[in-house]
């Protein structure tokens, strides 16, 4: 079953989604927006120039003018669409490359829970005039750039694209911003940088200030420093130590983002929401409560507002390289460091819940259910356990001040989902 959430619409082609369900999803996309311009991107998978076609092909049925900029990270069709129109990325992230999916931008952000229904529902509006299919260039990277300025003293970054869309877009940003890059080849997929597979990177970074690797469609990122791969959380922790170089005080971090991310903005004079986990409810807290940043900790996910409204792992490095000169990025990573985190998929679904909250509260001080069940036990230590957005089980992720606590914690709410305890 294609799986539908604020995610987007995601599945492994040729079993779960095909030709036929892309087009009919972007036909229902194409008439509830009524015409006008959409921007189309796709990332680097086997399936992505098929199903950007199909996608195409039922965009201009439905009346779009469709943009084609052809391989393309997501934050450059974020960008785009946000200039432009609409969008529609083709692309399942961080997923394995058998995987392909669809986001759906609107208003410059990610389609919300309202929208998803009404893609996969099929409740638009009416037959629109045929629209055009054109291609198209993205100002992505002189806008993004803009955006950094220009850093003095030549950072050395080496880049991992991972075999993604971002192999060509990143290189060209920190160029342009004044650092020197190498790329490692990119002759083997490596669709998540946060599972690992940074064995080349860690290797060679030891010779350049920062290694950065990206995911499929260039949202995450993932820091190597002195040849140690760091936790995603550190990313965010970084791009929010910039933001704060740049003036943004009010921030929104998911649920599953590292306390010491939070400590560092509160120790400031900063403000903290928290929000559920995925991008779509972090854009719609930070518009709702005015927050200038934020992102997802699991993802290494940094949004900043005033450029896009998405994760934009390309903007995060290039900021992240613009506070090298200074020393500012490596003091910053002292203090978004050294508490354990750990994150495991388990098999299960939303039902098993109901078993883990009554676990959870036994030994937490404090429990929230916003987001599947998540407990806080003191102030260095959480567990979070709910369901997953892009796949069919259970995130079990928790915090800790040692590894052994960290490690315990995430082991027995894992045999909770299990229904073994």
């Amino acid at each position: 079953m294609v799986k539908v959430t604020i995610s987007g619409i995601r599945g492994v082609v040729g079993e779960e989604l095909d030709l036929r369900e892309v087009a009919r999803f972007c036909g229902n996309f194409a008439r509830m927006m009524r015409g006008g311009a959409c921007v189309l991107g796709r990332d680097t998978r086997p399936s992505g120039e098929a199903m950007a076609g199909a996608a195409a092909a039922a965009l201009a049925a439905g009346g779009m003018d469709v943009m084609d900029l052809g391989v393309a990270p997501t934050p450059a069709v974020f960008f785009e669409a946000r200039r432009r129109g609409v969008g529609v990325a083709v692309t399942a992230s961080h997923n394995p490359v058998s995987w392909n999916g669809l986001k759906f931008v609107a208003g410059g952000r990610g389609a919300d829970h309202a929208m998803m229904r009404r893609i996969s529902d099929g409740n638009g509006g009416g037959a629109s005039p045929c629209g055009y299919h054109t291609v198209a260039l993205s100002e992505y990277v002189e806008e993004a750039a803009g955006t950094i300025g220009r850093i003095d003293g030549e950072p050395s970054v080496l880049v991992d694209a991972g075999g993604g869309a971002a192999a060509g877009t990143a290189p060209r940003l920190l160029r342009a911003i004044g650092c020197r890059v190498e790329s490692i080849p990119d002759d083997v997929p490596r669709p998540d940088p946060t599972a690992g597979g940074l064995e080349r990177l860690a290797a060679g970074s030891r010779e350049y200030d920062m290694g950065v690797a990206f995911d499929m469609d260039g949202d995450r990122m993932v820091l190597v420093v002195d040849g140690e791969v760091q936790q995603p959380d550190v990313t965010l922790g970084l791009g929010v130590a910039a933001a704060m170089e740049r003036g943004h005080r009010d921030f929104v971090l998911s649920a599953d983002t590292s306390v010491l991310v939070e400590r560092y903005i509160v120790e400031r004079g900063g403000t903290v929401l928290r929000c559920p986990v995925g991008e779509a409810n972090v854009v719609g807290a930070m518009e709702g409560c005015g927050a200038g940043a934020g992102g997802e900790g699991s993802s290494g996910g940094f949004i900043l507002g005033e450029f896009n409204w998405c994760r934009d792992g390309m903007l995060a490095a290039g900021l992240l390289a613009s506070m090298v000169p200074g020393g500012g990025m490596r003091q910053a990573l002292r203090e978004v460091t050294g508490s354990a985190i750990v994150r495991e998929r388990v098999r299960g679904g939303a039902s098993s819940l109901p078993g883990v909250l009554e676990r959870v509260e036994r030994i937490s001080s404090e429990v929230d259910c916003t987001d599947g069940v998540r407990g806080i036990i003191d102030e260095d230590t959480w567990v979070l356990v709910r369901a997953s957005n892009t796949e069919d089980i259970v995130r079990v992720s928790a915090e800790a001040a040692d590894m052994v606590r960290c490690r315990e914690l995430v082991s027995q709410m894992s045999e909770a989902v299990r229904g073994r305890v």
